[in-house]
């Protein structure tokens, strides 16, 4: 009986540490962002790394954007002039940049790649550009299933430039029913992201970078949002 006890008691004791190592690495709430000063340092590291941007240093943190409570967006200028942003998780009992670039074009950032009402579009471009406004697109090809015709499918959401020069802005509703099939896998095609910056006059505008620097530490599931002109579309 003295043995069972002490079975149970020890039985007990490492349930206790393991599901206090569990709460502590996965289920604890984050902790706050880190400052302005330690993102910058962390972002430097990555991008520093051999065969990146060597020698490229954080001008200043432009913002702190939580997309929810494990993942954020944080756009950043260089020394160089450069715009660009990185995605943080909250992983570890920590917050790391799972992700740095110095090419601040539109991407979509899959936060949770099963729950497309997570899905971000994430931008970070020099606002000096002369561009009026961004248009972001979702297309889906016309196509022919089990005997069906599929239109194609040509979705718009049009940003003003000047109040978003950079932005973590969720996608639309109307695109997400579009999305859940092809997350379900349904017999769809499946669909691209695209994007257009445009002058006041409605033409495009060619944005140069300034250098691009790209450092990947861990999978964040981000989609190629492909630059549009006009006689592209429909």
């Amino acid at each position: 009986m003295k043995n069972v006890k002490r079975i149970i008691v020890i039985v007990l004791a490492v349930s206790l540490i393991a599901f206090g190592f569990v709460y502590w690495f996965k289920l604890a709430p984050a902790g706050p962002l880190p400052d302005d000063k330690t993102a910058a340092k962390e972002i430097n590291g990555l991008l520093n790394k051999t065969g990146t941007g060597e020698g490229l240093q954080v001008k200043s943190i432009l913002d702190t954007v939580q997309a929810d409570d494990r993942h954020a967006f944080i756009p950043f200028e260089t020394d160089a002039g450069a715009r660009g942003f990185s995605l943080w998780i909250w992983k570890d009992h920590q917050w790391k940049a799972s992700s740095a670039t110095t090419d601040g074009d539109p991407v979509i950032w899959k936060v949770r790649p099963k729950y497309p009402s997570s899905y971000r579009m994430v931008w970070s471009l020099d606002p000096a550009e002369k561009v009026d406004r961004l248009a972001f697109y979702l297309i889906q090809e016309r196509s022919f299933q089990n005997e069906a015709y599929q239109p194609r499918i040509q979705m718009e959401k049009v940003i003003p430039f000047e109040e978003h020069p950079y932005g973590a802005i969720k996608v639309p509703a109307e695109w997400r029913t579009i999305l859940r099939g092809e997350v379900a896998e349904f017999e769809v095609p499946g669909v691209e992201f695209g994007w257009r910056s445009l002058d006041s006059s409605g033409e495009d505008v060619f944005i140069e970078g300034q250098g691009q620097y790209s450092y990947l530490r861990y999978q964040d599931h981000q989609d190629l949002m492909i630059p549009l002109e006009k006689d592209e579309l429909e």
